[in-house]
């Protein structure tokens, strides 16, 4: 691909330690259908360990269209926002490092903003074949769906999550960039204040991307307890979207309920191997999950009961 001075679209991947998923997610993003000549690539490695920095190299050195950039301010936020600032079009698509884009990914992301009033849209994320039991796991439960989070709920407005998703560069200029003290919820955050300033978020259901689920236990459970503390600081912020209070969160403390029962009966009542260990999967979500929430309301001196 022939590097382009004018793109219409700029493809932004943050980067951290993904040297076994790069070259799937290279790959695939060299088989786009979106006409070469129109967008560029932007990687952004936040302080790879694993030599992913010399697999990006090395691809940049045969690709033209690809700038690697490094980002020594650590998060997603900060490595995205460092390709945002660098990038030279209109328009910016995200994907991130451990997901895999289908063929028409980038076209039908963009095809969207077409309409002049979507401000923003996100594409759907579908689980990559599963490789053990934490991922099948995370795929039954359907963890990251994003047609989940675009829902409009009673006590909170939709959202969109930046691991498959597109926005006009006016909007940064217009609401802000990816707050940098968010490490998880930075998604919500960013759309609720498109929302508050007056825009209109889209889902694109045919642009898909597959995405690869945390492989083993100890990484899903600092994942999990990740999302609950970001989500406290991220509601914080936008009181005035959240329509209830989200840190008395009973129907978690319900889900957790009935995962201790699943994990004392499943073993002895379910033959197949996942469902015996479902129960006790749903334990480690949810129990993770409710304590980064009061982790959260603790540091931001919310009360969490």
């Amino acid at each position: 691909m022939v590097r382009n001075e004018n793109p219409q679209v700029s493809v932004v991947v943050p980067v951290l330690n993904a040297a076994e998923n790069l070259p799937t997610l290279l790959g695939a993003l060299q088989q786009q259908t979106f006409p070469c000549d129109r967008w560029e690539l932007i990687v952004v490695d936040n302080g790879s360990t694993d030599g992913s920095r010399e697999i990006l190299s090395e691809w940049a050195r045969r690709w033209e269209c690809m700038r690697v950039l490094d980002e020594k301010r650590r998060g997603p936020s900060a490595a995205r926002n460092a390709g945002v600032r660098a990038a030279r079009a209109r328009i910016l698509a995200f994907i991130d490092s451990d997901c895999v884009p289908a063929p028409a990914w980038l076209e039908e992301l963009v095809r969207e903003l077409d309409d002049r009033t979507v401000w923003a849209v996100g594409g759907l994320l579908v689980s990559a074949a599963p490789v053990s039991l934490t991922e099948a796991f995370a795929a039954r439960q359907a963890i990251l769906n994003q047609e989940d989070f675009f829902k409009e709920l009673p006590y909170k407005p939709p959202f969109l999550l930046t691991a498959n998703f597109a926005v006009r560069r006016a909007v940064f200029e217009r609401v802000g960039y990816f707050d940098e003290a968010l490490r998880v919820g930075e998604d919500a955050d960013f759309c609720w204040r498109i929302l508050k300033a007056g825009g209109k978020l889209a889902l694109a259901h045919r642009a898909i991307a597959a995405h690869r689920h945390r492989s083993n236990i100890r990484s899903f459970a600092r994942q999990m307890f990740l999302y609950g503390v970001g989500s406290t600081a991220t509601f914080l912020r936008h009181r005035d979207l959240v329509e209830r209070n989200v840190w008395i969160d009973w129907r978690s403390y319900a889900k957790l309920g009935k995962a201790c029962v699943k994990a004392v009966l499943y073993p002895f009542i379910k033959r197949d191997y996942y469902m015996r260990r479902e129960g006790a999967l749903e334990v480690i979500r949810y129990s993770c999950f409710l304590a980064g929430r009061i982790v959260g309301s603790i540091r931001h001196k919310v009360i969490c009961v």
